[in-house]
């Protein structure tokens, strides 16, 4: 379905589950754009209960090497992504219901824009493998808690986890952590470095935080 900003920009989003249900998510793709993955994930929340959009940040386009992906992202203008994440958190709300953000890698990034910018909409947050943008500032906006998973082969881990540690606990906010030897993108099918085993069990941690937190 597609969905329009304020100021007029068309993206596409694709949404599963009952128009009724009390427990919503906004699913926001990799530096690979869209992928049969994100639509696994959100049919899978549907068939748990939930009220799941996928958004397409990319406008179709699909990389099919890391340079190709690379220069996507790199032509994501945030101004306008923040106007498309906020269109698709307003599609998503409904009376009684709670609304999580989950995004891998450059999701991840996303989903922190989404939610720092639109702290209303938002009850919980997941983060798969990202950039760290949340400090203690701005983490005091935050309205619900964090599930950040980690991959302890980036260069960046450990220091962004007790980075993130550190400013929600500053911030007074709810915080749970997971670290996996596994590869960034280990969620991905189409990726090299996938490990079904870990993505199973992060599927499920997933689960089990959003019941936790979204549930009434």
């Amino acid at each position: 379905m597609a969905l329009t900003t304020p100021v007029g920009e068309t993206f596409e989003t694709y949404t599963f589950g009952s128009e009724q249900a009390t427990q919503g998510v906004l699913i926001i793709h990799d530096w690979w754009g869209l992928r049969d993955y994100n639509i696994q994930w959100a049919e899978q929340f549907a068939q748990l209960g939930f009220r799941a959009l996928v958004i397409d940040l990319y406008e179709g386009r699909q990389p099919v090497d890391a340079k190709e992906a690379g220069e996507c992202m790199r032509n994501v203008v945030q101004e306008v992504a923040n106007r498309k994440l906020q269109t698709a958190l307003q599609q998503l709300q409904a009376p009684q219901r709670k609304i999580a953000v989950l995004g891998w890698s450059f999701g991840g990034l996303q989903a922190q824009h989404a939610v720092l910018h639109n702290p209303e909409y938002v009850d919980a947050i997941v983060l798969f493998y990202c950039r760290i943008i949340l400090n203690k500032q701005n983490a005091t906006v935050l309205k619900g808690p964090v599930l950040a998973i980690f991959s302890e082969t980036e260069r960046s881990w450990p220091d962004k986890q007790t980075a993130l540690e550190y400013a929600m606990t500053d911030a007074g906010k709810t915080l749970t952590c997971y670290s996996y030897e596994a590869e960034h993108g280990f969620a991905n099918p189409q990726s090299p470095h996938y490990d079904s085993e870990i993505t199973e069990e992060t599927w499920q941690l997933t689960v089990d935080f959003l019941n936790q937190w979204l549930r009434y």
